[in-house]
């Protein structure tokens, strides 16, 4: 599959790389696009949520020892750009009635690079007022198709 994103940057939110560091069956979806578009960033603070989840994960017995250290080593050698949130905080404060303030700053880079926000969330699919594409990758169903819904603010 080739998808056209749009905006010169994909940003990348923490459901998504999360599923591409552990290997599940829904990483490949998300590595389509990032095939598609070798620009890509997430705000730093990726790092401390995708570790949270492996860790979790790994604790409730998920995740084995071996596959918990490899998606610490896959997060780390992740090639994406890598942003820092404090510039972030004031639109990510703005968004705080509609918008979690984790996911609120993955909205704000991509509003502020022009990008497209890559996510599992679907509940961002509803927020109106962003200022950028978001595009929601949605779990498969269990007839085993997986949907795209795309939300386009201006």
């Amino acid at each position: 599959m080739n998808f056209a994103v749009p905006g010169p940057m994909l940003i990348i939110d923490a459901s998504c790389l999360y599923e591409v560091v552990i290997s599940s069956p829904l990483a490949e979806q998300v590595r389509d696009y990032l095939d598609a578009d070798p620009d890509r960033a997430a705000p730093s603070v990726i790092d401390v949520e995708v570790l949270g989840l492996i860790r979790r994960d790994r604790m409730l017995g998920r995740l084995d020892g071996t596959a918990a250290e490899q998606a610490v080593e896959d997060l780390q050698a992740w090639p994406g750009d890598r942003f820092g949130h404090q510039d972030l905080i004031p639109r990510a404060w703005e968004l705080r009635e509609n918008v979690r303030t984790w996911d609120a700053f993955y909205v704000a880079l991509a509003e502020t690079l022009t990008g497209t926000l890559l996510t599992f969330d679907q509940r961002l699919a509803r927020v109106s007022g962003l200022r950028c594409t978001v595009e929601v990758l949605v779990r498969p169903q269990t007839n085993g198709r997986s949907f795209l819904a795309r939300k386009q603010d201006g």
